[in-house]
């Protein structure tokens, strides 16, 4: 085997390993600054207000707010596309399941949506079904001012 050959299948090897290495469930890494929202494109370095939507075993995809992966989602044809969808705990800083969470209203959020998951119920807050239909209102009124 020449020098090039064996070049290739370690790289092969690698991008193969590495692919193997994500979670088929459950949410999967965020660098931080580094991997841009796959709605607005605008680099996730909130850790508080980030977001992921799981489509299948090797499909997932990331956000910087709960709004961005709303809107995405809808342009899907809505959440039941998703198997999974999962919101960074505000509180904790963990990972929580965005359906079960529930919201704080009026949070000052990267996109401006102004919705922060947190695990357990809140005065004031709010649950997934809730927050869901503010930020597609709010998404709707904002694009008829901009296009009238």
């Amino acid at each position: 085997m020449t020098e090039r050959v064996a070049r290739a299948a370690l790289l092969a090897l690698l991008v193969l390993a590495s692919a193997c290495s994500e979670p088929t469930s459950g949410p999967v890494r965020i660098v931080w600054g580094r991997h841009a929202c796959d709605h607005c494109g605008m680099a996730i370095s909130e850790q508080a207000f980030a977001a992921e939507v799981r489509l299948g075993p090797r499909e997932v995809m990331r956000f910087d707010d709960l709004g961005c992966a709303l809107a995405w989602l809808e342009s899907k044809g809505g959440p039941a596309v998703a198997s999974e969808v999962w919101v960074m705990d505000q509180d904790r800083g963990e990972w929580i399941d965005a359906r079960q969470a529930f919201y704080r209203p009026d949070q000052r959020t990267p996109m401006a949506y102004g919705f922060g998951a947190i695990r357990d119920a809140a005065p004031g807050g709010v649950d997934f079904e809730t927050a869901r239909r503010t930020i597609l209102e709010r998404t709707h009124d904002r694009s008829a001012r901009q296009h009238p």
